[in-house]
């Protein structure tokens, strides 16, 4: 059973073009994926320079705060 679906699976694509067989899983598949990928990316980059002006923000403050209120 397997060897025929392996045969069929064959003889499938070489029925197609095979620039068409490409062409399919390139629109189909990797163009999905390079988007999501793109959006994640871009979204995490986002995020993460978000969480570093965060930090350097609080960063500051504490210092202020620290020179402030706490003078030893």
């Amino acid at each position: 059973m397997k060897s025929e679906l392996l045969n069929e699976f064959y003889l499938l694509q070489q029925s197609r073009a095979p620039y068409d067989y490409r062409e399919a899983l390139d629109e189909q598949v990797y163009m999905p994926i390079k988007k999501v990928n793109r959006k994640m990316s871009s979204w995490i980059s986002k995020r993460g320079s978000m969480l570093m002006s965060l930090d350097v923000k609080l960063n500051s403050s504490m210092k202020h705060l620290r020179k402030k209120y706490l003078k030893f």
